[in-house]
């Protein structure tokens, strides 16, 4: 059923009109028991400064938070968490007077020392060093540059590498060591068209993607972009769609900043930013958001930004931190070894060299796919061949699966044994600079007949079985040597099929792929820059996928499906239990398209009630593809004229330049760029007509449809005018011209037209049904310009209004009307 999309375009139709229904059933999902909100506010932060910058890691089962400093203030805050719901405050982790306004700190872990990088004040960097991740962390060398939000990366082979704010974007250099940036300073082409901060870097699959934020944290459209690229230093591609975090109206605004951070489900990414809440006493005051990550292939998305009560985490099946005297009643010991267990040291075994490999077993079992960490240290060698490890898959003596870190010879192995024989191997060398004396995170995943095996993060070993290896209990191992260990847990989830069973957040959007149904992924095409995904190929009549969602509160909503109709078209539904509360929405190849287009089929005005839900995608006739879906408060277009003679522009909000009402004309002055909106971001499709005047040489005039998140981008010196997400249609001296503006902009089509002379009035009539922008200029009922955005995110919902650059500008005679 699961297969990856092509290289080729996506595309929208028009949708259904309203239908109300509630959706309720039979099978409705239980209360969610814990669960968090966004923001997130804590005890003890900084007051009138709050929680900016959030950097969470995780070391041996437990997350550490530490945020920026506030500028009058020496020290660095530091919270702990078993499950990133519940947070202790740990106190100062750094009290140095370097650390007065220490910005952006971030801590890694690496061989026994945890290594933190800030820059106080944005004024160049230093690294603190500290035996504990709550401190005392101590200055280890002196400021080294490099401007801003310093952050640091270790690939596969053991490499380092920094990261941090430059002039042109996100600027990236190798490191000697820990302590040693060296003196490199490279583009990684991560850019947002202007101040770019906040990277953090990160490695999946072979690729390297980049997280970073601009472009001034004060700004309402402060913003998290997503590249990805084939070098941790070089050749970053920024995600088709940028921006993957934005908001500027609403409970939140100002979201950027972000780290990552793997969830206690072993599984799902977490996605950890700041919202801007305004000027504190001193310097912005923000809070901490958390949101989860979802990945389509080798594409992810933010499930948010959110606002409403959210699932917390979820956690492991299975987590032991041996914060106790004794070895306690989930464990089972196989071999005539010493295991014990104490409040300071852990887990400790103390092999006795006798060649044996003796294993402590934890008495549950994990499913056939799992994901399981652990954390391993070697002490003193009873002999050359010491090792410690993990045990895996142990369905018995002669039946299970083990991976061991071997310090003498630098190597980590993985076996697998069937009926007493060791039948599956493989082995490769750790990096040299992995001191196997200090404690290290071992991670098992399971998935099919696939096993990989990371160490520290580092993706050290992968295994392809012969045949299945099923369900079974995991454990520590260890031959000939005291070894210690900590932490322990296994999950069902694995790479990132915790999704399924995640609630998707409704206002939000949702990926096929992700249905409860599950089921093997495969099939064809080629992923382009990280632009491509899977989706759920041959839908016919009777086939139904089912996902959860957490609909945030009552209301209509509109809802939208892109998918891809067999020849004859389709008709699908969702369905809540056994009732339908869409209509059978029919979707039919575009007659004008190109064979095999994605379109975007939906409905609007439908009634949904708050909370967690199974919803049922059911296929009603004909064939189809899905590969994702989404949805947002609705608001019914009501025909509506403005014709500014009562000196009021009442309902219109601006966001940049300098606006006045005169003889009955709404007016743009060329002082700067100008943009202003009026209506409903609910708005579906409509008719929007308007005079406005032809530009001077050099400048623009022109209309917006389906605008949402706008944000002033003048203020701050961003200069930029395409702080916000829609269409623009607009005249300049070259003709007529249509462009999607998302934090930049992208030409669409142009029009053979010939304008009036600079100043005279131009009639424009823009016409959005479904993916569709169909403009007509001069009162003529032939369009100019006929386009379907058949792009992987066209927008179908937003506001209307006005824009101008570079020129004095009139707007008149301005209408609004619903069309289906």
């Amino acid at each position: 059923m699961w297969r990856k999309a092509g290289v080729g375009v996506l595309a929208a139709l028009l949708g259904v009109g309203g239908f109300g229904c509630s959706p309720k059933g039979d099978d409705e999902l239980p209360p969610i028991a814990r669960t968090y909100a966004n923001p997130i506010a804590l005890e003890d932060e900084w007051g009138e400064y709050g929680l900016g910058d959030p950097f969470i890691f995780k070391y041996n089962g437990y997350y550490y938070l530490y945020v920026s400093t506030r500028d009058t203030d020496e020290g660095i805050k530091v919270w702990r968490s078993p499950d990133l719901a519940k947070w202790t405050y740990e106190g100062l982790c750094a009290e140095e007077p370097l650390t007065k306004g220490a910005y952006a700190p971030e801590v890694r872990y690496w061989n026994g020392k945890f290594y933190l990088y800030t820059s106080p004040a944005g004024q160049g960097h230093y690294v603190l060093v500290a035996d504990k991740p709550t401190g005392p962390f101590k200055a280890a060398t002196d400021n080294f540059g490099r401007t801003i939000d310093g952050s640091t990366f270790v690939d596969d082979d053991g490499r380092w590498y920094f990261y941090y704010a430059g002039p042109s974007g996100i600027q990236a250099a190798p490191m000697e060591d820990p302590l040693t940036v060296a003196p490199e300073e490279l583009p990684t082409g991560a850019y947002m068209g202007g101040w770019t901060e906040g990277p953090t870097v990160f490695k999946r699959n072979g690729k390297y993607f980049m997280t970073y934020t601009g472009n001034h944290v004060f700004s309402a459209g402060y913003r998290v972009d997503a590249a990805v690229g084939d070098s941790p230093l070089q050749g970053f591609r920024g995600f088709a769609n940028n921006p993957v975090l934005l908001r500027t109206e609403g409970p939140t605004v100002g979201l950027g900043h972000n780290s990552l951070v793997r969830g206690p489900d072993l599984d799902t990414d977490y996605m950890i930013y700041h919202n801007l809440e305004g000027p504190g006493v001193v310097g912005p005051l923000r809070h901490m958001n958390m949101d989860r990550i979802v990945w389509n292939g080798d594409r992810f998305y933010v499930a948010g930004p959110t606002a409403g009560p959210q699932p917390a985490p979820e956690l492991p099946d299975f987590e032991d931190r041996f914060e106790r005297s004794d070895l306690g009643s989930d464990w089972q010991k196989k071999g005539a070894d010493e295991w014990a267990a104490s409040p300071e040291e852990g887990l400790i075994a103390r092999a006795k060299g006798s060649g044996e490999l003796s294993m402590l077993l934890a008495k549950p079992k994990t499913e056939e796919d799992y994901t399981a960490e652990f954390h391993v240290r070697i002490g003193a060698l009873a002999e050359a061949e010491a090792a410690a490890g993990a045990v895996f898959s142990y369905e018995d003596d002669d039946n299970y699966g083990v991976v061991l870190l071997d310090p003498g010879a630098g190597r980590v192995t993985a076996e697998v044994r069937r009926d007493g024989r060791a039948e599956e191997s493989a082995e490769a060398a750790l990096p040299a600079n992995v001191d196997l004396s200090r404690l290290h995170e071992l991670r098992v995943e399971k998935q099919g007949r696939s096993l990989r095996f990371y160490v520290d993060g580092m993706n050290a070993l992968r295994l392809e079985l012969r045949s299945d290896l099923g369900a079974g209990r995991v454990g520590y191992a260890a031959r000939n040597a005291e070894a210690g260990f900590g932490y322990a847990a296994f999950s069902g989830h694995v790479g990132g099929s915790g999704a399924r069973t995640a609630y998707a957040p409704i206002p939000g959007a949702w990926q096929a792929v992700h249905s409860e149904d599950g089921g093997a992924v495969g099939g064809e095409g080629t992923g382009g820059d990280a632009a491509n995904g899977y989706y759920a190929a041959g839908l016919k009549k009777g086939d139904s996928l089912s996902y959860r969602v957490n609909v945030e509160s009552d209301g209509e909503y509109s809802l939208r499906f892109r998918v891809r109709p067999g020849p004859e078209g389709a008709k699908f539904r969702l369905v809540a239990g056994k009732t339908a509360f869409t209509p059978d929405i029919e979707v039919k190849p575009d007659p004008a398209g190109e064979p095999g287009e994605w379109l975007a089929a939906g409905a609007d005005g439908v009634k949904l009630k708050a909370g967690p839900q199974r919803w049922k995608l059911e296929i009603v006739s004909g064939t189809m593809d899905f590969i994702s879906a989404d949805a947002a408060k609705y608001a019914p277009v009501t025909a509506a004229k403005e014709e500014f003679e009562d000196r009021s522009s009442s309902g219109w909000t601006r966001y940049e330049g300098v606006w006045t009402i005169k003889e009955g004309q709404l007016r743009a002055s060329s002082v700067q760029p100008a943009k202003i909106l009026w209506g409903d971001y609910g708005w579906t499709d409509y008719e929007f007509e308007a005079d406005l005047t032809v530009p001077d040489e050099g400048g623009r005039t022109g209309v917006l449809v389906r605008a949402t998140n706008p944000a002033n981008g003048m203020d701050q010196g961003q200069n930029r005018t395409d702080f916000v997400q829609g269409y623009y249609v607009y005249a300049d001296a070259a003709g007529l011209h249509l462009a999607k503006l998302n934090y930049g902009t992208v030409p669409l089509a142009d029009a053979d037209y010939s304008l009036p002379k600079a100043g005279d009035m131009l009639r424009l009539k823009i016409r959005a049904i479904g993916d569709r922008i169909t403009v007509f200029a001069g009162g003529a009922d032939t369009p100019v310009i006929d386009f379907a955005d058949r792009g992987d995110a066209p927008f179908l919902r937003g506001k209307v209004g006005f824009q101008a650059a570079d020129t004095a500008a009139r707007f008149d005679h301005a209408s609004v009307a619903p069309v289906s």
